[in-house]
């Protein structure tokens, strides 16, 4: 090979190499902001409303199910119902397992973190991620970051209300609801604040990546979180569904202490 040829071929191998160093030190950058912004999040809002939905689903399908299997049985609903004890134990066997099922897949705030890290990861750049987390660090990026995380609370909590997936008095998920409550309480955004004191509040707010995040966090974000609950109810109503045929020996209890049986 030509000496020429050589060098060409070494400054060419230089490159590429250092190519690939850029690339990794940008990607590491990136993983970097990406993991101090979405670290800075408080996912609370939306746990206990994961927490509170997948319970109910789980409590409607195991509910759906015994009355079912209770009218083939021939049981009336004046017998057959959530005050009797048979229908106690029957739905007690059903929904074993549910609260360990939101406790790993719901009540572990890391899904929300990582199902939002991956959108930050995608709408983007290094820089971009860097500026929303160092922003996120100041005190009126912090009360901005709060309004924004409530304000997805909100939005998903009358996304799953309005839809009818999601009610308030439903016997069985009471502690859920009341923690839902208590934690809405503890992070509500209490008046209206005056941003105009933190000029980067109100940059970020009106320009650049603020709007973008913004926009994302409202829309993709809440679906995100809609997606991961509804997979996690599946998961309950298929574990419920699985567990059919537990009802029925309580049902058939019930049958036989039917009046005139």
């Amino acid at each position: 090979m030509h000496v020429a040829s050589v060098r060409w071929f070494a400054v060419l191998i230089v490159a590429c190499s250092a190519g690939a160093a850029l690339a990794e030190d940008e990607q590491a950058l990136k993983q970097d902001a990406v993991k101090r912004l979405t670290d800075s999040n408080d996912p609370a809002l939306s746990v206990y409303i994961g927490r509170v939905y997948v319970k109910q689903a789980a409590l409607k399908a195991a509910r759906e199910l015994l009355q079912e299997r209770g009218a083939a049985a021939g049981l009336e609903p004046e017998i057959w119902n959530l005050q009797s004890p048979h229908w106690q134990g029957a739905e007690r066997e059903l929904t074993q397992g549910v609260d360990g099922l939101i406790q790993s897949e719901v009540a572990n705030p890391q899904w929300v973190r990582a199902a939002w890290s991956g959108l930050v990861a995608e709408h983007f750049n290094a820089e971009e991620a860097d500026e929303i987390a160092v922003h996120f660090q100041t005190e009126g990026g912090q009360l901005q970051r709060r309004v924004i995380e409530w304000f997805v609370g909100e939005l998903t909590l009358q996304t799953y209300t309005f839809t009818d997936r999601l009610h308030y008095g439903v016997p069985g998920s009471e502690q859920e609801m009341r923690d839902l409550q208590v934690v809405t309480y503890e992070r509500m955004f209490r008046g209206i604040h005056d941003f105009t004191s933190y000029p980067d509040a109100v940059r970020f707010a009106s320009t650049g990546p603020g709007v973008e995040y913004f926009k994302m966090m409202v829309m993709q974000g809440v679906h995100a979180v809609h997606v991961h609950l509804e997979a996690v109810a599946d998961q309950a109503r298929a574990a419920i569904r699985a567990r059919a045929a537990l009802a029925d020996p309580y049902i058939a209890h019930a049958v036989q202490s039917r009046p005139g049986n």
